[in-house]
């Protein structure tokens, strides 16, 4: 019953983190676009999809974190949930958004050298790419 239990959980985890990747991917990719594209039914429609991505984002955010709080409430639960190979598969995704962001920032900077890059852009770009590719490879490792 026990392993069951914390199957579930894990599945559940699992879940969350996928919904709120998708929800970070539809509204900060609306957020982003939405400055880019210059047809103002397009843009209605952007902000639309970025409204609907980011209740989805905030749903699954709030939820993730209530089930942080019931996760680490219960000593055994936690310990089961957060072993050795999620904390490694966490680490191991915040390095590859880590990468993201550095690999992102120097292809800015040598295009810089050819042409001028709006700041914005290229913070919102770094932020976005490096944040999904943090999220993204978490939900492969995590793969079971």
């Amino acid at each position: 019953m026990e392993t069951s239990m914390i199957e579930k959980l894990d599945k559940s985890r699992y879940q969350l983190v996928l919904w709120l990747t998708v929800g970070w991917a539809i509204y900060f990719g609306g957020f982003i676009l939405k400055d880019l594209v210059s047809d103002k039914a397009l843009t209605v429609v952007i902000i639309l999809a970025g409204l609907i991505g980011w209740i989805l984002f905030l749903i699954n955010l709030i939820r993730y974190i209530k089930f942080g709080r019931t996760v680490n409430s219960d000593n055994e639960l936690g310990n089961a949930l957060n072993d050795e190979l999620h904390l490694f598969n966490r680490n191991r995704s915040t390095v590859v958004g880590f990468w993201a962001f550095l690999i992102l920032l120097t292809l800015f900077f040598g295009l810089s050298i050819f042409t001028a890059i709006p700041a914005l852009i290229v913070c919102e770009l770094t932020l976005y790419f490096g944040i999904i590719s943090a999220l993204v490879s978490f939900l492969i490792f995590n793969r079971r």
